[in-house]
């Protein structure tokens, strides 16, 4: 049999309601778009605990560290800003921060601009490591 006559077959012995209002739904079934299934509200449960657990809460640590990272930024730390230039820190202030470059010349840059410290060897240090060590 062909899907057309198939298609055909099946909607001339399907009912048609009599007047053009759409029937209700029988009493206990479900919604056509399954709101009324619990398991819809758990799936959606599931959905919003994996962008906290693998989207929102590394975005917040990160925030967090890099807020860190630039608190702690001193005279001296060589640091790498966010379009690739390495400088070595000449004055900090509030929002911004001038840098070395190289022979003398010197850019100021906001502080948010600051990507990382990196140590001598050029690589990047973590911010346990730039904290100062606590005298007992």
């Amino acid at each position: 049999m062909d899907m057309l006559e198939y298609i055909a077959q099946q909607s001339a012995s399907a009912p048609t309601p009599s007047s053009g209002a759409q029937q209700a739904p029988a009493p206990g079934s479900q919604s056509p778009f399954g709101f009324g299934d619990p398991f819809f509200f758990v799936v959606i449960g599931g959905l919003f605990l994996f962008m906290w657990l693998f989207v929102m809460r590394p975005q917040r640590k990160e925030e967090k560290r890099k807020k860190e990272m630039l608190s702690l930024l001193k005279k001296g730390d060589r640091v790498v800003t966010t379009a690739g230039i390495l400088g070595s820190v000449a004055n900090v202030k509030d929002e911004t921060v001038t840098l070395n470059v190289g022979d003398g010349a010197r850019i100021e840059f906001l502080r948010s601009a600051i990507s990382s410290v990196v140590s001598e060897n050029g690589t990047a240090v973590e911010v346990a490591d730039s904290k100062p060590a606590k005298k007992k």
